[in-house]
């Protein structure tokens, strides 16, 4: 697999795609792999702009609804959107099969021939499905038309996340401020690489999206909650006794009808609790270890099988995001990095700096819950 084509399951990279120099990113996404698993393990690409277009193709719909009632003789009926549709497609209502001979987009009108394939004409109620069957041709059509769905374009923006740290002199004299014989600035230098890790992976959760409008603009990326919507679920079914069964219907079946193939899931920490309560604690998966040592977090539990667990802890209770990994991706315009002030006067001061936004292609192929207030077991 392209190292540009990795996801959280893989065995980690510290420097992904390759095009990413380390700096102090590598440091930072080795050292807080687990409390960051987006920005420190999905694969990183780099961007030139401070925004950039995601573009969402997703499978031809297979259903559409009827707007029209049908005799069992009527040769035309009406749908909520004709664009779907091609001349020799074949279609199914209750039971009964049509050929489309024609499909009228502006009208949304499909022309039929009723009764096809043997199957007796009826009639039929509005606000039916007709399901697409298939396409079938006499193989001597010549300058077929082309159907073409438009791609959903959604724009993502580059947010700048900035944090300063500064040590007086006489603070930093101390001996022994924390372990490991570091110092006061020591501390201060992680904490402020640790704060933009943390503020760039929340934003990936829950950034809203504001673009650039003038030099005072602060943007803010699109975080997967505003970037997944045809399968977000806010307000769950038993949200109150929530059960394995609620969490595929919200998640991976979702995926699978939006055609795409989820393998892994990020939940909040509460949800290991919410296995052990199904009766389905988490098995420890090897995912190898950091530069530093430290065993990277993925789980797996046998009714999720195929589907690895990633616990989240900047992910706020009762939220799961069931992903297609290899359609996820974090783009940095600026790669975290230091940038030392120097001393002025009796203090050293710098700033650690991050620019980028996460990447979801086909926000059909994904899924989000949250709103889950209490686990019951099956």
């Amino acid at each position: 697999m392209p190292l540009y084509d990795r996801d959280v399951t893989t065995p980690f990279d510290s420097m992904n795609s390759g095009v990413i120099p380390l700096d102090v990113f590598g440091v930072a996404i080795n050292w807080f792999v687990n409390r960051t698993p987006l920005i420190s393990r999905l694969p990183k690409l780099p961007v030139g702009s401070p925004n950039f277009v995601i573009v969402n193709d997703n499978y031809r719909p297979r259903t559409a609804l009827v707007t029209s009632a049908l005799d069992n003789v009527m040769t035309s009926a009406t749908v909520a959107d004709a664009s779907m549709f091609d001349v020799g497609d074949v279609i199914e209502l209750e039971g009964e099969q049509m050929l489309v001979l024609n499909a009228d987009n502006p009208s949304n009108t499909l022309t039929l021939v009723r009764g096809y394939g043997g199957t007796t004409p009826a009639a039929h109620v509005t606000g039916l499905t007709a399901y697409l069957i298939t396409n079938t041709r006499t193989g001597a059509e010549v300058n077929i038309q082309a159907i073409s769905r438009i791609p959903t374009p959604t724009v993502q923006y580059c947010q700048t996340i900035q944090h300063a740290y500064q040590v007086g002199g006489a603070l930093q004299s101390i001996e022994n401020y924390v372990s490991a014989m570091g110092t006061p600035l020591d501390r201060d230098r992680m904490l402020a690489m640790q704060n933009c890790m943390d503020d760039f992976e929340e934003a990936t959760y829950y950034g809203q999206g504001v673009p650039i409008s003038g030099p005072s603009t602060r943007p803010q990326m699109k975080g997967l909650r505003s970037l997944i919507v045809s399968n977000q679920t806010t307000a769950p079914v038993n949200a109150a006794a929530y059960k394995p069964s609620d969490l595929i219907r919200d998640t991976i079946q979702a995926c699978f009808n939006g055609g795409g193939n989820p393998n892994f899931m990020l939940v909040s920490t509460d949800f290991l609790t919410g296995f052990a309560v199904w009766g389905h604690a988490v098995q420890r998966l090897d995912a190898g270890a950091t530069v530093f040592g430290t065993p990277i977090d993925l789980f797996e539990v046998p009714f999720l099988s195929g589907v690895s667990l990633v616990p989240a802890p900047l992910l706020r209770p009762g939220t799961a995001i069931c992903l297609s990994g290899h359609e996820t991706r974090i783009r940095l315009k600026r790669p975290l990095f230091e940038k030392p002030r120097g001393s002025r006067g009796d203090a050293v001061e710098g700033d650690f700096i991050m620019e980028g936004a996460v990447e979801l292609d086909n926000e059909a192929h994904h899924a989000w819950v949250t709103g889950i207030t209490a686990f019951a077991a099956s």
